[in-house]
């Protein structure tokens, strides 16, 4: 079996083509098939899939890292997990092959991960499909983790868990064969393992970081319609954010796509690394990818059949300052393909420190707020939303450092008071028009505090539009 580094980066020189990403599964990861009749008992030893694990040095020495779901430290219980389809871009993959992942129904089914570190995080998926997980280290009390979400999100963060003593420990995911009242199945999705993992924001095409010049268009019904000749079907509902509108005529997310020479498309960033996501597909073009104007790399973004959600690129061990990345349609293309076509899906950018999900217990919430939306692409798959004024979250934290992860768009419209320690900071008004569609974002950032504690405070100044807190992030 092959392990994996943390964020593989597949970086060609100037000129050369490249053709990178996962492979995938459907229009909606694939239902596992028929359960077995004898489920694996909860409290046995699963079976090694790839030997006995290696011994990482137990101790206090980390070894960080991703791991794919074939490594030689994951064990899925014998008969009861099946492989997700094709058509998404699941981690692992190369060039020459796309990414896998595992998939199952069948309660008492179970996955487990060995590894040596302090930090641990779970990559899965979720969707309208996915069901009810029970997550537990070395033992330990067992954390619920719900997959349901409105929209179609794979190769995604489900839950970490951090503050683990420095030593050898074992994470164990069961599935339960359970699902809330929404969901049309229970699906489980393991992916992949990150140990001391950095930060990482999903941000869609729209983000307002990203901006667009030329004809870029969104895959919806209203513009990517049933006669396109290279692939007849909508699919917006199968990139990340899509699928999803906040009224019936409204942009269903997705992706953003173009066919004319020089488009171009420019993310800033603050970040440590950054990866584009978009897809391969029959009518695929090549595109040019540049940091912060540097050497151009070609991305060739052909391939038979269209996948959705792949990494197209990336670029690892960058400073943690402001950066750039640019896309531009070069309008050559491979000679089997059908078009010039370039989809832009979404960015991950990765940034030093620890983020605390919106449920975490140094969070208060005051005045009324709306628990666990599970709407968007947010980050681990759930935020908190107030549309109520001065309605309060204050954050506690420990460090130098602090962001605020919230939405900004047409129905994120809240207006915010912002307070470090008590003292009022700015107001920031989080509407923006449509389609911008901004998860997952920075909405406010504080560098240079005294190291010790400190508190972060986001207070809701008016009684429509709703401010969203998705996550904090904390620089020590």
């Amino acid at each position: 079996m092959k392990r994996y580094t943390t964020w593989i980066s597949i970086l060609l020189l100037a000129g050369m083509l490249v053709s990178c990403g996962g492979g995938g599964g459907g229009d909606m990861p694939s239902s596992p098939g028929t359960p077995s009749a004898t489920p694996p008992s909860n409290g046995g030893t699963p079976p090694n899939n790839g030997g006995t694990p290696p011994n990482n040095g137990g101790g206090s020495v980390s070894t960080p890292g991703r791991f794919e779901e074939s490594d030689a430290t994951v064990s899925l219980s014998a008969g009861h997990w099946k492989p997700t389809n094709t058509r998404f871009g699941w981690s692992g993959g190369t060039a020459m092959q796309g990414g896998t992942a595992m998939q199952s129904t069948v309660a008492g089914a179970t996955a487990t991960f060995t590894f040596t570190g302090t930090s641990v995080r779970w990559i899965g998926a979720r969707n309208e499909d996915s069901g009810i997980a029970l997550v537990s280290v070395d033992g330990g009390p067992g954390k619920r983790v719900d997959l349901f979400a409105r929209p179609n999100e794979i190769r995604t963060p489900i839950v970490t868990l951090d503050g683990l003593t420095p030593a050898r420990h074992t994470l164990t995911i069961q599935v339960t064969g359970e699902k809330n009242a929404a969901a049309h199945s229970a699906v489980v999705v393991v992916d992949a393992f990150d140990v001391e993992a950095p930060i990482v924001s999903h941000l869609q095409d729209r983000d307002p970081a990203a901006v667009y010049t030329g004809t870029w268009a969104l895959v919806n019904k209203a513009v990517y319609p049933p006669t396109d000749r290279a692939d007849p079907i909508d699919h917006s509902a199968n990139w990340s954010g899509g699928g999803v509108a906040t009224v019936p005529d409204g942009p269903n997310g997705g992706a953003s796509f173009t066919t004319k020479l020089g488009d171009s498309v420019t993310l800033t960033f603050r970040g440590t690394s950054i990866t584009w996501q978009g897809g391969h597909g029959p009518d695929g073009g090549i595109a040019a990818v540049q940091v912060d104007g540097g050497p151009v790399t070609l991305v060739d973004t052909y391939g038979p059949t269209q996948k959705f959600q792949e990494i197209m690129f990336s670029k690892t061990g960058l400073a943690d300052a402001s950066h750039t990345l640019t896309i531009t349609v070069t309008g050559e293309k491979n000679p089997v393909t059908l078009g010039t076509k370039i989809f832009v899906d979404a960015f991950d950018v990765t940034t030093p420190g620890t983020r605390h999900q919106q449920d975490d217990p140094n969070i208060t919430y005051t005045g009324k707020w709306t628990h666990g939306n599970v709407n968007r692409a947010w980050s681990e798959g759930s935020c908190d939303t107030s549309n109520v004024k001065g309605s309060q979250a204050i954050f506690t934290f420990t460090g130098t450092g602090v962001s605020w992860i919230g939405c900004q768009k047409d129905s994120c419209s809240g207006v915010a008071k912002i307070f470090v320690d008590g003292a009022f900071v700015k107001q920031i008004d989080n509407w923006r028009p449509e389609p911008v569609e901004a998860f997952q974002h920075e909405i406010f950032r504080a560098d240079g505090l005294t190291p010790g504690v400190h508190t972060l405070t986001i207070e809701q100044q008016v009684n429509t539009g709703y401010i969203v807190v998705d996550a904090f992030d904390v620089r020590q």
